[in-house]
Order: C-alpha cells, then sequence, then structure tokens
C-alpha cells in the first residue's frame, strides 16, 4: 500500500480519480487544490507518488514540477503529470523537457491508470528523506 497525492483544484478530476484507486487498489489518495497545500500534504505524509496537474491556479505546474525534482526529498518521487485540458504544441514540447515519470490525460481507462501507478512504484526503491519544504 502506497500513499498517492493528487494536487489538482478540479473535484471533478479528483472524484474520478479517487473512485478509480478505491475501486481497484489499496493505496491511500490524498488531495490538494493547489502548490501551498501540495507541500502541506507533503511534510504530512510523505507521498510515494504524486499527480501533478500542469494547470493549477496561482502556480505553473512546470515551475512547480521543478522545485519537486530539484528539492533531496522529493526527487525520487514517482511524478505523473496529469490534464484533462487538451495540450496545445508549446506545452507538449516543454513537457518533452522535463523528466516526468507519466502523462495521464483525463479521462482515462481505470486498468490504463492502475499500471501507470504500479510501475512507478516499482521503479522507486529509494527511501523518503526527511522533509525539510522547498521554498514555493
Amino acid at each position: 500500500m502506497a500513499n498517492l497525492l493528487m494536487i489538482d483544484d478540479n473535484p471533478q478530476t479528483q472524484k474520478y480519480l479517487e473512485r478509480i484507486i478505491r475501486l481497484r487498489t489499496k493505496h491511500v489518495l490524498d488531495f490538494a487544490g493547489d502548490g501551498a497545500e501540495g507541500i502541506e500534504k507533503m511534510v504530512a505524509q510523505r507521498p510515494d507518488f504524486i499527480f501533478l496537474d500542469l494547470f493549477l491556479p496561482g502556480t505553473d505546474g512546470f515551475e512547480f514540477f521543478a522545485i519537486l525534482r530539484d528539492h533531496p526529498a522529493t526527487h525520487n518521487i514517482p511524478i505523473a503529470i496529469h490534464t484533462a485540458v487538451p495540450l496545445d504544441d508549446v506545452t507538449q514540447i516543454r513537457l518533452r523537457r522535463i523528466a516526468y515519470d507519466a502523462l495521464v490525460e483525463f479521462p482515462i481507462e481505470a486498468s490504463e491508470l492502475t499500471r501507470i501507478i504500479d510501475n512507478a512504484l516499482k521503479r522507486n526503491t529509494s527511501q523518503t528523506r526527511k522533509w525539510v519544504p522547498p521554498s514555493v
């Protein structure tokens, strides 16, 4: 069983993911509506896997991703970039330049989502480090 964190402000997307996780896995899922709340949840829970929405209110998803990858406590945590919005050409180019673990475009089939989570968790063999919050 792993701790999963979804950083997304869309309640519909949260409910969709929660339903799949609850019905198909034994993982624990929590939510954060923005980057600041995401940091708070990471401090409290030390997630094993993060779903990160690229289009968060008040936060550039790419910048937030870079903070997580650069911080020693989170650089090994698998991160799935997700979106329910079709990606334009510029966003697709930016995505090719970063090292995320998976791209999840909603809606997604439940079996595909659980496969993504399972594969990312298998690759993440590092120990969770002591959390010192990064500055956002």
